[in-house]
């Protein structure tokens, strides 16, 4: 498969996938659920990050995997869940190493 083909693949299947999450009522009780679950743990992250001396990428991504994994066993979370925050939360370290600097 050529690679026009392939990047027209993976972007049908990332389509699909973002409009499951906007169009359907299921996709939407999915995204607004991580949203609730995403809010704490980004704030409980941020004051973890805050604390540590020159932190860096990969000791947040840690961070991130611990407190997921935590917050799920309390919060009895789906295995897909867990994944989607932990993918959301890596996301986030650009924009939370600024806020941490401009402080």
């Amino acid at each position: 498969m050529g690679r026009f083909k392939k990047g027209l693949f993976f972007g049908s299947l990332l389509g699909a996938g973002l409009m499951w999450l906007n169009g359907t009522t299921r996709g939407r009780e999915y995204r607004a659920k991580m949203i609730e679950h995403l809010t704490p743990l980004y704030a409980q992250l941020k004051e973890s990050v805050k604390k540590l001396e020159g932190p860096t990428k990969e000791m947040y991504c840690a961070l991130v995997e611990r407190a997921v994994e935590e917050y799920a066993s309390r919060k009895e979370m789906a295995e897909d869940m867990k994944v989607s925050l932990i993918k959301e939360l890596k996301k986030k370290w650009d924009g939370l190493i600024e806020e941490i600097r401009k402080k």
